[in-house]
């Protein structure tokens, strides 16, 4: 086998088209397109099925795509080897919709787990971060949520789980915090995109009847905590992040959604994640010292939904 064919295939599976494979690999499309044709036929299966919609894995395909992975992994792990532990560099993408100072604690966690490798953060949107690790550009991805089931190759370990609370300047959250959460009735809500986590915090706050007006939407965490500090509005976040929203924005809590969890997810090669989060048990955050919803303090709601737990804002 061409072990060149197969990093043009895997490209091509990940980026989806032959166009932007191409591109990756400075190629032309043509000669892509002829390269992967060579490998099919040394193959004796066709591993897309080409149609308008792109390049669309085959079954045959879907089984190569995971060897593939497993091979260009193994590779890298060579490479990484030979050149020894001292040159090591751990590579991990992070959402950048995420707080911060959530991600704070699990890269300090990851960090004591690399043998003294150098820990190097890149961020981005989700779809990019898995696109990247699954070109082996990245060795984890921390995410809000774990890859959709057709993400063949990868692993997702839950690493965080916090509650997630409402949080403004000295004055809103002095004049909102007493009478939580019929308070929020009204109040401007710096909003994150939709997200289930967004969806999940819209249900609670149906069920307590509030309605917010969602004036800002911003995928920018850092950013919406500025707004908020500014006074434009209120935000939402895990209340993991409290001390590191207060020291930086000098925002508070005005009190804790319910039983809306925020979860933060490792993916990455079952190996990797082996070797990265050896028996790395799930950080919990849960607090009592800021002020809880009706459900929080006389018992679950009335409705039957289990608890949200979803990705972070």
């Amino acid at each position: 086998m061409n072990y060149q064919h197969l990093l043009y295939f895997r490209t091509v599976a990940v980026l989806g088209s032959v166009t932007a494979a191409a591109q990756r690999l400075r190629l032309t499309p043509p000669t892509l397109s002829a390269q992967i044709r060579t490998l099919e036929d040394s193959l004796g299966v066709s591993l897309f099925d080409r149609s308008a919609r792109g390049m669309l894995l085959t079954d045959a395909g879907q089984l190569a795509l995971r060897y593939a992975d497993r091979i260009f992994s193994l590779g890298a792990e060579l490479e990484q080897a030979l050149r020894g532990s001292r040159d090591r560099v751990v590579r991990v993408g992070v959402e950048t919709s995420m707080v911060a100072a959530s991600v704070r604690p699990l890269l300090a966690r990851l960090a004591g787990t690399t043998g003294g490798s150098r820990v190097v953060c890149t961020f981005g949107a989700h779809d990019e971060l898995i696109a990247s690790l699954r070109a082996l550009g990245l060795d984890l991805v921390l995410t809000r949520a774990p890859p959709a089931d057709d993400a063949p190759g990868l692993e997702s370990r839950l690493v965080m789980e916090t509650e997630v609370a409402f949080f403004g300047n000295a004055t809103a959250a002095t004049a909102l915090r007493a009478s939580f959460p019929g308070s929020l009735a009204g109040a401007s809500w710096v909003a994150p995109p939709k997200t289930p986590l967004r969806e999940s915090i819209e249900r609670w706050l149906a069920r307590v009847g509030v309605t917010l007006a969602a004036n800002i939407e911003l995928a920018d965490a850092s950013l919406a905590a500025a707004l908020a500090a500014d006074g434009v509005g209120i935000v939402t976040a895990p209340l993991s992040a409290q001390t590191e929203l207060a020291k930086r924005y000098d925002l508070e809590v005005i009190g804790i959604a319910g039983d809306v969890r925020a979860r933060i997810h490792a993916v990455g090669a079952r190996e990797a994640l082996d070797g990265l989060l050896p028996d790395m048990v799930p950080e919990k955050d849960v607090r009592t010292d800021a002020p809880a919803s009706p459900s929080s303090r006389h018992g679950p709601s009335r409705s039957h939904e289990p608890p949200a737990a979803e990705g972070l804002t």
